[in-house]
């Protein structure tokens, strides 16, 4: 479930391995909730004033992780320089390992090769050397180690009194925080009950608009299958279309070689308004209670499609 968006700063067009961070489309986060396997954390309001001692020891283990990480650069690069020298050693005898300390000795001015030199002669690195090491930031993909990042629950707020509530587990709580109102409307709640069921039904869902649709539907891992529908919804059985849409819909099917597919959701609601009711009493908050019954129509033209 979701997109993974993360790419490789040198090669920002491949799209093979992608990683971190997951984009999830509005009915993949509401599916989540409902089904008790994500929360919904309001990060604007999870941080607290980190005290002076927290911080204090949190940038000391930053440059501790910074100088272990320049310590082994270089017990990396003697390493290789030895296995260099046996090699040569081997190959050529004495002369080529004459050659290259007569090499090394005309660049003595370098900071990195006396820093090796004498770590080789066992003595400590000095602190101006490491210092002018080079060495790779890492940026972290979560915040759960930084110090005043704290997510509280409802339920964890009685073991954390001075917590703000930022964390939410059900539609209802988010909603009433004003943090995710998705679905309040009768066209939402459609659409929330069309990818609930292709999704029980095993299709792997996206977005469509790219295709002319509210979803492109895959028979299974989207890095092995090609999409096979354009899904449109209908929030209603009774939802009118018009004929040129039907041909539309047929025609651009053809285009991008799938079928169009028209789901008709009754999701037992007649109006908006209800549906906001529903939505703010927390009545859609359990899974085990669908949103609806979803009946699919597949559109063929000039042959394609079945």
């Amino acid at each position: 479930m979701g997109a993974a968006s993360g790419t490789l700063p040198l090669i920002p067009q491949q799209n093979v391995f992608l990683g971190l961070p997951l984009r999830l489309l509005q009915e993949e986060v509401v599916y989540l909730l409902r089904h008790d396997a994500a929360l919904l954390i309001d990060e604007s309001q999870a941080y607290i004033e980190p005290t002076d001692e927290e911080r204090a020891k949190f940038w000391a283990g930053e440059e501790e992780k910074i100088q272990q990480q320049k310590k082994r650069t270089l017990a990396q690069q003697r390493e290789q320089r030895e296995k260099i020298e046996a090699q040569l050693q081997a190959r050529d005898g004495n002369g080529a390992l004459e050659r290259r300390a007569a090499r090394q000795a005309a660049k003595a001015n370098h900071a990195v090769s006396s820093t090796e030199a004498e770590g080789e002669q066992g003595k400590s690195l000095p602190e101006d050397d490491l210092e002018r090491m080079p060495y790779v930031h890492y940026t972290p993909g979560s915040s759960a180690h930084l110090p005043g990042y704290q997510p509280c629950t409802a339920a964890m707020q009685a073991s954390l009194p001075n917590a703000r509530i930022n964390t939410y587990t059900t539609l209802q709580e988010a909603y009433a925080a004003g943090v995710w109102t998705y679905p309040r409307t009768l066209e939402e709640r459609a659409r929330c009950a069309v990818f609930e069921d292709l999704h029980s039904k095993g299709y792997f869902l996206s977005t469509g608009l790219r295709f002319g649709g509210d979803f492109v539907v895959y028979p299974g891992d989207p890095l092995r299958y090609h999409s096979h529908y354009t899904a449109a919804v209908l929030a209603t059985l009774q939802t009118p279309m018009p004929a040129y849409h039907i041909v539309a819909a047929g025609r651009l099917g053809t285009a991008v070689k799938k079928s169009h597919l028209l789901c008709q959701a009754n999701t037992r609601i007649t109006d908006d308004q209800e549906a906001l009711v529903r939505r703010q009493q927390g009545a859609d908050d359990d899974a085990s209670t669908p949103w609806g019954d979803v009946v699919y129509w597949s559109l063929a033209w000039a042959g394609f499609g079945t």
